[in-house]
C-alpha cells in the first residue's frame, strides 16, 4: 500500500462530514423510492448469481477514492439489481418496504453509533429502547414486572428466549452446560426453523424437537377456519391442541423433561395463528415453558380489530416480535418481550 499523506486523508475524512457529502446518499434513497413506485421495471435483478459475481469480482480497492465515484458505483453497481419492495408488484417476502421516516433516522442513528452493550456507551437510546420495550409489553398485556430487549429479528429473539427458558429448566446450564436426560422443544409442524436451529446452538439437539401436527393434517379435515382463514380452504394450519395435549402426556410418562412449549402467531409460511389461550392452559397444567414465536403476527396487536387473533399472547413466557415485518421499519428490528 502506498504511502498516504495523513494532512490530505484527514482533510477528505472532514469533508465527507459535511451535508454536501451526505447529500448525494440521501438523493440516491429518495429517487429509489420515486423510481420503484412508479413500477417501472422489474421487481427484481434480471442476472444471474455469476453475472453479479463477476461485476464485482476485482481487487481489494487501496487507497482513496472520492465520494462520488462511490455514490456513482451504488447507483450503477448496486441499486440497479437490488429488490424493490415499493414495486406495487413486489408481494411481500418476509420483509417490508420501510416507512421514508425510518430510513431517514437510520442515518443519524448511524452517525451517532452508541453501542446498547453497557448503558455508559448509549445513555439517551438504552433509555428510549427501555422505553419502547415497556410499550410492546403493555400492547402485550404484560405486567409491571416485564421486560425485553431489541434484537436482530425472530431468529435471535426466540434463540434468546429458549436460553432463558433452559436457565428456567437447569438454571447452572451456563456454567456446567446441559446434563442428565436432554429435554425436549415441543412445536407445531409449521414452526420456524429458528426453533431447531435454537435446540442445536444450546445443546438440546434438533432429534430433540417434537413436532406436533397442525389440526388439518392430524384430524384429515377443516375443523372451522383458524382466525384470518377463509372457510373452504383446504388445510388448517394451527397447532392440533389435542395433539399437543397426547403428546405432553406422552413425554410425561416417558419422564422426558419439556424446555418449552413453542406457538406461532402469524406463521412464515401458513399465517396462520395458534390457539394461544388453550395452549397456555396445556402449559400452565404441565408446568411447560410457553414462548409464542410472533414475528410476523404481534404487530395485530396495533389493530383494535385483528387482536383478537392474539388473545392469550399475555400468558406467554416469552415473546417474539419482528418490527421490520409488519411495522415497516428496515432491517434488523426485532425485539424479545419477557413476561417477568
Amino acid at each position: 500500500m502506498a504511502d498516504v499523506d495523513l494532512t490530505l486523508l484527514l482533510a477528505a475524512l472532514e469533508d465527507d462530514a459535511s451535508l454536501e457529502g451526505g447529500s448525494p446518499f440521501m438523493r440516491l434513497a429518495a429517487e429509489h423510492f420515486a423510481r420503484t413506485r412508479t413500477g417501472d421495471g422489474p421487481v427484481s435483478t434480471q442476472h444471474t448469481p455469476a453475472e453479479l459475481t463477476a461485476r464485482f469480482d476485482e481487487p481489494l480497492p487501496m487507497g482513496m477514492r472520492p465520494l462520488a465515484e462511490v455514490v456513482a458505483r451504488i447507483e450503477h453497481d448496486v441499486l440497479a439489481d437490488v429488490n424493490r419492495l415499493a414495486h406495487p408488484m413486489y408481494l411481500g417476502h418476509q420483509v417490508s418496504a420501510p416507512l421514508a421516516a425510518a430510513v431517514w433516522t437510520e442515518v443519524v442513528i448511524g452517525a451517532v453509533n452508541n453501542s446498547h452493550a453497557v448503558w455508559e456507551m448509549s445513555p439517551a437510546t438504552t433509555t428510549i429502547e427501555k422505553r419502547v420495550i415497556a410499550w410492546m409489553c403493555e400492547l402485550a398485556g404484560f405486567g409491571a414486572g416485564s421486560a425485553g430487549t431489541i434484537t436482530s429479528g425472530g431468529t435471535e429473539a426466540t434463540l434468546t428466549a429458549l436460553l432463558a427458558a433452559r436457565a428456567a429448566w437447569q438454571a447452572d446450564a451456563w456454567t456446567m452446560g446441559v446434563r442428565g436426560p436432554l429435554p425436549v422443544l415441543v412445536h407445531g409442524e409449521h414452526t420456524h426453523y429458528a426453533v431447531s436451529r435454537a435446540a442445536g446452538v444450546l445443546g438440546i439437539g434438533t432429534a430433540n424437537c417434537v413436532k406436533v401436527a397442525s389440526r388439518g393434517q392430524s384430524q384429515g379435515q377443516l375443523q372451522g377456519p383458524s382466525p384470518g382463514q377463509s372457510p373452504g380452504e383446504p388445510h388448517d394450519a394451527r397447532m392440533d391442541t389435542a395433539a399437543l395435549a397426547a403428546t405432553l402426556e406422552r413425554l410425561r410418562a416417558e419422564g422426558r423433561p419439556v424446555l418449552a412449549v413453542v406457538a406461532t402467531a402469524g406463521c412464515t409460511a401458513t399465517g396462520a395463528f395458534d390457539d394461544l389461550d388453550t395452549i397456555a392452559d396445556l402449559c400452565d397444567a404441565f408446568g411447560a415453558w410457553l414462548h409464542v414465536d410472533a414475528a410476523h403476527g404481534a404487530s395485530a396487536l396495533l389493530s383494535a380489530h385483528h387482536r383478537r387473533l392474539l388473545h392469550g399472547i399475555a400468558r406467554a413466557r416469552s415473546v417474539a416480535w419482528d418490527p421490520h415485518k409488519m411495522m415497516l421499519l428496515p432491517l434488523a428490528a426485532g425485539a424479545l418481550l419477557m413476561r417477568d
